[in-house]
């Protein structure tokens, strides 16, 4: 059982390295065997530590201006921006576009085992309250 703050500080220092590097390393030491990744839209979903390394390696990595990150029991809402994000996809509407992203990370023993996207904070906020 973690400590209240310990994934936060995991998660900030995941994103530190990925900032500084550009590679996933740290980030598939936090990620469990099974975890799953929902994207934006229902048929966006990756299943497995493998295929969400595998999505992101494709991914180049943008130059972020801006993180809040807040732990809510055994989740962790982090949104980012940057000027460098694409657009996303067709139906979604994001806010600002292409600027904001965000992300609820929920933990089990110091793993994440879900990843969920949102169009924006507040969205975010709402899963974690569902």
């Amino acid at each position: 059982m973690s400590e209240p703050g310990d994934n936060l500080n995991l998660v900030l220092s995941v994103m530190a390295a990925i900032s500084r590097t550009g590679r996933t390393e740290e980030l598939a030491s936090l990620l469990d065997d099974g975890v799953v990744w929902q994207g934006l839209l229902p048929e966006l979903v990756c299943s497995g530590r493998d295929q969400v390394l595998h999505v992101l390696g494709r991914a180049s990595f943008p130059r972020i201006t801006r993180v809040e990150a807040e732990e809510v029991g055994d989740r962790v809402v982090i949104t980012v921006s940057s000027a460098d994000f694409p657009l996303g996809p067709a139906g979604i509407e994001l806010e600002p576009p292409g600027g904001v992203r965000s992300l609820v990370l929920t933990f089990r023993d110091t793993k994440v085992v879900r990843m969920e996207s949102a169009p924006n904070r507040e969205a975010a906020f709402a899963l974690v309250a569902s």
